[in-house]
């Protein structure tokens, strides 16, 4: 997410502003703004400043400079933390009834890349794999609790429309690790309407990704020989 468009698209989604509140704040057209979110035109500094202040950013972190979404003198603490999809990744495509995304999590004020995320469309599917490269990645080999949690599973589930998927029919596949035994564990996420949140299902047979399940046992393989 390098360009102007896509982190004026992103502080937007995180301040959950819309395009005529900007206009109003900045003074901005219409016409003008919808081209800088097209990406057709970038806005000159001032203008960019104007849309910094209405969004609550650093004016450095929107012009694509590799600095914290907000100045040091602004509170981080009410960032919200959630799964950002963004569709540049096509190592895993299967067809065209598949998308593939990058997770990016807002941690810190800053966008990490955190999980491959596959959309079965047709299916209403959506299947999770960490990023085991990254040095951290321990701490996503357990399916994450905010699944289970009626306020919280919107971290993952908050850009459903955007990734074409339906949250009240949705079924999650996170690819994790059991941290006792070290052994490749897929979970199955169901949407429970009346509880409001993902449950956990038992099925014998998943249809799991062959190349998420690959790393899957990379991952569980690195583990094992590392515990000896």
């Amino acid at each position: 997410m390098n360009t102007i468009s896509e982190r004026i698209k992103f502080a937007m989604k995180v301040r959950n502003k819309k395009q005529i509140e900007i206009v109003r704040d900045t003074g901005i057209s219409k016409g003008a703004f919808s081209s800088y979110l097209s990406g057709q035109y970038n806005p000159k500094l001032d203008k960019l400043q104007l849309i910094a202040d209405s969004l609550a950013v650093d004016v450095k972190w929107l012009n694509g400079e590799n600095v914290p979404m907000q100045t040091p003198t602004q509170k981080t603490d009410t960032l919200p933390q959630y799964v950002f999809y963004n569709n540049e990744c096509t190592e895993y495509l299967l067809d065209d009834l598949h998308d593939v995304y990058i997770g990016m999590m807002n941690e810190h004020s800053a966008l990490i890349p955190r999980f491959y995320v596959l959309v079965n469309r047709s299916m209403n599917e959506m299947h999770i794999l960490p990023m085991f490269f990254k040095k951290d990645s321990s701490k996503f080999y357990e399916c994450p609790s905010e699944f289970f949690n009626t306020d919280s599973h919107s971290i993952f589930t908050k850009d459903f429309d955007s990734i074409h998927m339906v949250l009240e029919t949705s079924i999650v596949y996170y690819y994790g690790i059991d941290n006792e035994t070290h052994k490749p564990r897929i979970t199955e996420l169901t949407y429970s309407q009346t509880e409001r949140c993902y449950q956990t299902t038992t099925k014998q047979n998943i249809s799991a990704i062959p190349e998420f399940l690959k790393e899957l046992k990379k991952e569980s393989l690195y583990l094992k020989q590392n515990a000896q």
